[in-house]
């Protein structure tokens, strides 16, 4: 199995696939509620945030290895915003309404579950430094 130099930094196949598995199987539930909720059910379904989170992180990486820096950020926005906008059947409006809102959900949900489970994120960098 081959290593290969991605941003400096080695990967091999095995590992950029369980990133792309896990980072989609962890956004695909919010993704979904978000588009439930804006677009409605027979628009938004669970495969299609699995899809999304798949095609987005892929895009996502190419757009930032070969554009790189703020033109590189603004490109994988749209990138993922398009991806919302033709897997959710909706216009740019609502991609962005839904994309702010499954990062809300996101964020409430590990907030509570980190209460809950008594882990801070204090060690990673967020938070007091105490």
């Amino acid at each position: 199995m081959g290593v290969y130099m991605f941003s400096g930094v080695s990967l091999s196949i095995v590992g950029v696939v369980i990133g792309v598995v896990v980072g989609s199987i962890v956004t695909a539930p919010f993704l979904w509620l978000a588009g439930k909720w804006i677009v409605g059910g027979d628009k938004a379904r669970f495969m299609d945030a699995v899809w999304i989170g798949v095609l987005g992180t892929v895009v996502n990486a190419v757009i930032g290895e070969v554009v790189g820096g703020g033109g590189g950020s603004l490109a994988q926005l749209v990138a993922y915003l398009y991806l919302v906008k033709t897997y959710y059947e909706t216009g740019w409006g609502n991609a962005v309404v839904i994309s702010i809102l499954a990062v809300v959900i996101m964020t409430v949900v590990l907030v509570v579950l980190g209460t809950v489970l008594g882990i801070s994120l204090g060690g990673a960098g967020f938070g007091p430094p105490f």
